[in-house]
């Protein structure tokens, strides 16, 4: 290599700006080039490296009073740049194509401007042009899969600025791919990179041949980087976790959506879903964070920018968060809370879960449902599914008054699960219609002061459990009782009323109770009128009848319900007890009450 210097060297100024041109057979325009640079007053320096020119290019520039420097045989655009480089006396460099035969004193003054202004430590351009295909087809796929933090239009633009300190702590690749180089480097190092709009500009059309080497050696610059700065760690291991941690959050919302939604997920499929998300998502972001601390500590490029490309490969995870915690807010937003169950009610189905033991147990999805006609004959029956009877605290058998008229609760049919079937006069006096569709919460508002009748009876497997398997013949097809409550939208406390005969639990009945009197009938006929008010608990009736002792005792649940005890009325009465051959062989045994 040949060195030729004209002209004096400038000495280092904070403002002042060094051109280094890289020429390889340009005799067309290089002293085009020339001439507009020197049009710059902060320009003090030129260096022109001709590398390895076989036509007139070093002969023209030899007469211009530009620092020359001659490279005997072509070496690549990246060696001419790190000879020009090695002759700078300026603390910012300019990197300008010697086949610019358009380029004027405007465009050059925007490229350097910003470094200038101090607002920037590198500048690149962009720019209009016909070219680009090795930058559409390669550079940007390519920077998009390994550096999607890179949102630059033209990546491999050939103008550059930066400060000569930066350039001086990276190694600029010899070939085609020096430009990519520097600027993949300044990003990793957390340099302040501008793309500068320069407007129009005039490029030589390259060869297919050339266009084949420039792009090798910009996929080679691009990879070799990848692999230094652990991005094929990111994209393979990362991104493979990363990949898995979206599918259990996209699970997790699936299993919500369902449960609320999707009519044929039952709760325990969406809850499976729900499970098998929660078990995914925990393993795989305990992957995700050990190999990002791990990436993070063995990273060489600036934290600042490794933490910038963790944000980039992270993002679809927070937006899969994002989008589940907006779920669970949505849901949260429609939370019902009463001392005896949470309600979670959005605009279809209705989750409840019950914070009480009995009657309501466990966890139970509702809604919404259809109002259709009766069918032919039932014009004194209500059908519907069991999560509207549980709305309702009733169970089938029991006889509700609607404005006084009398409808009995029973099953809906096969097929028919979110089906309310009611007669005409029913839907009438309830103001809905047949297709209306309602909501668990409005489906108890529309039966707002309706009375049922609850038929409570003694049941076998709750006297094998209280009486400890002591032998006891009851004839419970003829021992129940009924009970009559009303549905008010006021929240009470709520009283758990339990009827004991010889001592063994016949039912229970969960409601609230107002500061009035009740009146107890036995076989139909009236026995007792008693006062009873919230404060009221334990054994409020005891009568000896047919050779049998009955108790009521009232008790507190230690929650609220919209149920109250029915008062005497012509058709509801507030507690009935029907009483027939009881027999007892062994009276030895009792249950607790208070």
């Amino acid at each position: 290599m040949s060195l030729l210097y004209f002209g004096d060297k400038s000495s280092k100024v904070n403002d002042t700006v060094s051109v280094v041109i890289p020429a390889f057979n340009e005799e067309k325009s290089i002293k085009h080039v020339i001439d507009t640079v020197k049009q710059v007053k902060s320009i003090t320096e030129i260096i022109v490296v001709d590398d390895g020119s076989t036509d007139k290019t070093y002969d023209i520039v030899s007469k211009e009073d530009v620092v020359l420097i001659k490279h005997k045989i072509n070496k690549g655009k990246g060696s001419a740049m790190k000879t020009g480089l090695k002759k700078v006396t300026n603390n910012i460099v300019l990197f300008l194509d010697a086949d610019l035969s358009e380029i004027n004193k405007k465009q050059v003054e925007s490229i350097i401007r910003p470094i200038i202004k101090g607002n920037a430590d590198i500048t690149k351009t962009k720019f209009k042009r016909e070219a680009g295909r090795v930058t559409e087809l390669t550079a940007k796929p390519l920077l998009q899969f390994f550096f999607p933090e890179l949102s630059f239009e033209q990546p491999l633009s050939g103008q550059f600025a930066a400060t000569k300190n930066f350039l001086d702590t990276i190694d600029l690749e010899k070939d085609y791919g020096v430009d990519i180089g520097i600027v993949l480097d300044a990003d990793a190092r957390g340099m302040r990179i501008h793309e500068v709009d320069i407007g129009n500009i005039v490029h030589e059309m390259s060869s297919l041949k050339e266009l084949n080497l420039m792009a090798n050696e910009v996929v080679r610059t691009i990879v070799d980087r990848a692999i230094n700065y652990g991005r094929l760690t990111m994209v393979d291991d990362l991104g493979s976790s990363i990949r898995m941690e979206i599918m259990g959050l996209s699970l997790i919302t699936l299993g919500i959506f369902g449960l609320f939604f999707i009519r044929f997920m039952t709760t325990w499929m969406s809850s499976f879903i729900i499970i098998i998300g929660l078990i995914i998502s925990i393993l795989y972001i305990i992957k995700i964070i050990k190999m990002s601390l791990r990436i993070y500590g063995q990273s060489k490029v600036s934290k600042k920018q490794i933490f910038k490309s963790f944000i980039h490969m992270h993002f679809p995870i927070v937006i899969s968060i994002i989008i589940l915690l907006l779920l669970t807010v949505s849901l949260v937003g429609s939370v019902t809370i009463s001392s005896n169950q949470i309600s979670i009610e959005p605009a279809s189905k209705n989750l409840i879960i019950s914070t009480s033991p009995e009657p309501h147990k466990g966890v139970d999805v509702r809604g919404p449902y259809t109002i259709e006609n009766a069918l032919e004959n039932e014009e004194q029956l209500i059908r519907l599914p069991t999560s509207a009877l549980s709305t309702l605290q009733s169970q089938y058998g029991d006889n509700i008054y609607i404005n006084h008229e009398k409808y009995q609760l029973e099953q809906s049919l096969e097929g028919e699960n979110d089906l309310i079937r009611m007669p005409e006069l029913a839907r009438s006096n309830l103001e809905v219609n047949p297709g209306d569709v309602i909501r668990d919460s409005d489906f108890k508002t529309k039966f707002e002061n309706t009375q049922q009748v609850k038929n409570i009876k003694v049941d076998e497997n709750t006297l094998d459990k209280n009486l400890n398997n002591t032998t006891i013949n009851v004839d419970i097809n003829h021992t129940n009782a009924s009970v009559g409550t009303e549905i008010k939208s006021q929240q009470l406390p709520e009283k758990i009323l339990t009827v004991y005969v010889n001592d063994t639990e016949i039912g229970k009945v969960l409601a609230s109770v107002t500061n009035t009197s009740y009146s107890i009938y036995l076989n139909e006929g009236y026995s007792d009128t008693i006062d009873l008010n919230s404060n009221t608990h334990g054994v409020i009736y005891n009568q000896t009848y047919k050779n049998s002792t009955i108790e009521v005792v009232l008790e507190d649940s230690g929650a609220n319900t919209t149920t109250e005890f029915a008062n005497d009325d012509s058709y509801v009465k507030f507690l009935n007890i029907n009483i027939d051959n009881v027999t007892i062989n062994n009276t030895t045994t009792t249950t607790q009450k208070d």
